[in-house]
């Protein structure tokens, strides 16, 4: 429980907590980047698919 009040009291405890906050908001951000990324990506090979098979066809 000391290491706890250490967190939320101390400077150190507190930029810690930042840091923490930070790295977690920043993984969310990159993780919701690469689905948008890989979903666009997909949409425009279905796309591009459609197109050749309607020139083929």
């Amino acid at each position: 429980m000391d290491a706890m009040i250490d967190l939320f009291t101390s400077f150190s405890g507190l930029l810690s907590l930042g840091i923490i906050a930070f790295v977690c908001v920043m993984g969310g951000y990159i993780t919701r980047m690469a689905l948008r990324k890989m979903n666009e990506e997909q949409a425009r090979l279905e796309k591009a698919d459609t197109g050749h098979r309607m020139k083929t066809a």
